[in-house]
C-alpha cells in the first residue's frame, strides 16, 4: 500500500522526500506522532500551493483569450457601426432629396394650376 500512496502522492504534485514522509508516516507499523500530523499537513498545504498556482495559470490564460476575443469583437462592432452611420447617412440623404423633390413637384404643379387657371378667367373676362 506505501508503494501506492507514494506513486500516488507523486502523480498529485508532491516532491518524493515529502511523499516518502507521508507514506512512511501513514504505515501501519509505525508509531504515530505530533510530527506525522505536521508532515500531513504540510502535503496539503504543498497540494494546495500547487493547485493554487495551476488554477492561477489557467485563469490568467483564461483573462488573455477573454480579452483578444473581447479586442477582436469590440473592433468589429465599431467597423460594422460605422458602416451602419455610412448606410444612415446616405439613406437619410436620399430620402430627403426625394421628398424635395416631390415638393417641388407639387409647387410648380399648384403654380401652373393657379397661372391656367388665371389665364382662362382672363380670356373669358377680356
Amino acid at each position: 500500500m506505501s508503494v501506492t500512496l507514494f506513486t500516488e502522492l507523486k502523480n498529485i504534485g508532491i516532491d518524493e522526500e515529502l511523499a516518502a514522509k507521508v507514506s512512511a508516516s501513514l504505515d501501519p507499523d509505525h508509531n504515530a506522532s505530533k510530527k506525522d500530523v505536521l508532515i500531513m499537513q504540510e502535503a496539503i498545504l504543498q497540494h494546495q500551493v500547487r493547485s493554487d498556482q495551476k488554477m492561477a495559470d489557467i485563469k490568467a490564460e483564461s483573462d488573455a483569450r477573454y480579452y483578444q476575443q473581447k479586442a477582436e469583437t469590440d473592433a468589429r462592432y465599431y467597423e460594422l457601426k460605422v458602416e451602419n452611420s455610412k448606410a444612415y447617412a446616405e439613406l437619410k440623404t436620399e430620402i430627403h432629396t426625394t421628398i424635395n423633390r416631390q415638393y417641388l413637384v407639387t409647387f410648380g404643379s399648384a403654380l401652373l394650376t393657379i397661372t391656367s387657371v388665371l389665364a382662362v378667367n382672363w380670356y373669358f373676362n377680356v
